[in-house]
């Protein structure tokens, strides 16, 4: 884990330095590109079976904004990419990957700026993890998830003018309702006696705050922590049993740098 985790901060410095590399705006004929890089640490559980996945994550985050054709449309892209530890009733896996990629479309209902107000819209979400390997000798083994779904978004985006912190400029609000979750098990990968089945997945939210601290050299730095719930799923028949996903919570605890300042 110690090494994997080197490796992760070693990369997360590389982003960093390709982006400060950019101190001025990129501004595209048609848009506005603002990029960031950022690492965190993820809890991912399922607490009625006394799972969870822990570890780091890294990621590289895109907004696209003053859109010539559409300017109060705001475009928004995460990817993360995670080694984190598996730990169930079951046992335990190490080093297991991750990958998250979120987009998000949102329009400007409320402006209080040109930059700052209500945003509403939808956001797609694709998560997969790879929890392949042997459980318990001989017995148990683990096997690969993918999760899609799409959400109801909103976010309020608004300045701060604070006398004792002065650098502190801005925070954020996201909010999301869940409209349609699918959760695929390959649970063929286990034994032959199951099949993969697909979980449809109906009620939960997320909720994530962030703030905006002005550095040096036109960097700022965004510490966010982000809460995500999704409710018990419906049953299916998995060929070895009835397949359920149980209620799972996410924590997600991070510092993104950002170039240049919103």
């Amino acid at each position: 884990m110690r090494v994997l985790t080197l490796t992760l901060a070693a990369a997360l410095s590389f982003l960093a330095f390709s982006a400060q590399a950019q101190t001025q705006t990129t501004d595209a004929p048609w848009a506005r590109l603002q990029w960031s890089s950022s690492a965190a640490a993820s809890r991912y559980s399922e607490p009625s079976i006394g799972m969870k996945i822990t570890g780091p994550e890294l990621g590289l985050h895109l907004r696209m904004s003053d859109l010539q054709i559409l300017p109060r449309v705001q475009l928004e892209a995460d990817g993360l990419i995670g080694a984190q530890d598996y730990s169930s009733r079951d046992g335990t896996l190490s080093d297991r990957r991750t990958l998250d990629f979120r987009v998000r479309a949102l329009y400007q209902l409320m402006p209080t700026t040109a930059d700052r107000g209500l945003y509403a819209g939808l956001a797609l979400q694709n998560s997969y993890t790879d929890i392949r390997g042997e459980l318990k000798a001989g017995t148990v083994r683990g096997y690969e998830r993918l999760n899609q779904s799409a959400w109801l978004a909103l976010q309020w985006r608004n300045s701060l003018s604070w006398d004792v912190l002065p650098k502190v400029q801005s925070y954020q609000l996201d909010l999301g309702v869940l409209l349609d979750g699918r959760q695929r098990s390959y649970l063929s990968q286990v034994s032959g006696a199951y099949r993969d089945s697909t979980n449809k997945q109906s009620s939960g939210w997320y909720l994530q705050l962030q703030g905006s601290w002005v550095a040096e050299r036109g960097l700022t730095l965004e510490p966010y922590l982000r809460y995500t719930l999704v409710d018990k799923s419906d049953s299916v028949n998995g060929g070895g049993g009835t397949v359920t996903e149980p209620t799972n919570k996410r924590w997600q605890l991070g510092l993104k740098a950002t170039w240049p300042p919103h």
